[in-house]
């Protein structure tokens, strides 16, 4: 009894702090990327001591590149919603899993559907021309920068953006940890209800 009480305790600890995560990740999703912007540069500002010449430069090239990025998640937002509709379509057709598996290699087959597809589906792994985008856009902002900042300001910049990355890795492994203790608890809650129903029978 205890157990099952220090479980649901924690179970309820737990969704209230996805709950709250959630909330956060969508307060981000209300600026626009002119506003994004604005504040990027504006932290640049104060951190690097930037000129009105080399402000004005940055805010350009980080509307330019905020632009380009919106347009390629728009792209792959229609991509994803056809990927989307066409497994839904193939799912709703079949009797089971096997069945399920069957019809999308078909689909694969003949061409309605790629392998990439299916990445897409399933949120899992990299994809290589997102990757490959992504790397070019960085290595495109930082010659940018280079032409833009002094030696000095340079340097800072790559050490906020080392920071930057390190704090971004550090919440992605506690949002792996959060994400692998909420699956474990529900392999655990599976189980008990198994065993439940085993002894009822």
């Amino acid at each position: 009894m205890k157990k099952v009480a220090l479980l649901l305790a924690f179970i309820f600890t737990v969704s209230a702090g996805f709950s709250q995560q959630r909330k956060r990740m969508h307060k981000a999703d209300n600026l626009t990327p002119q506003q994004r912007t604005t504040l990027n540069v504006k932290r640049l500002v104060v951190a690097l001591d930037l000129t009105k010449e080399q402000t004005n430069k940055i805010e350009r090239l980080y509307t330019k590149m905020a632009n380009k990025r919106m347009q390629h998640m728009q792209k792959n937002r229609k991509k994803n919603a056809v990927v989307k509709e066409k497994m839904l379509k193939i799912k709703k057709a079949s009797k089971d899993r096997a069945d399920f598996k069957k019809r999308v290699e078909i689909a694969i087959k003949n061409g309605e559907l790629k392998k990439e597809d299916l990445q897409i589906a399933r949120r899992r792994g990299v994809n290589f021309d997102t990757a490959n985008r992504a790397l070019d856009n960085r290595i495109e902002l930082q010659s940018q920068m280079k032409k833009i900042l002094t030696a000095e300001q340079y340097k800072k910049f790559k050490n906020l953006k080392k920071r930057r990355l390190a704090k971004t890795k550090k919440r992605k492994m506690a949002m792996k940890k959060r994400t692998e203790m909420k699956r474990k608890i529900e392999k655990k809650r599976h189980h008990a209800k198994k065993r439940r129903l085993e002894r009822n029978r």
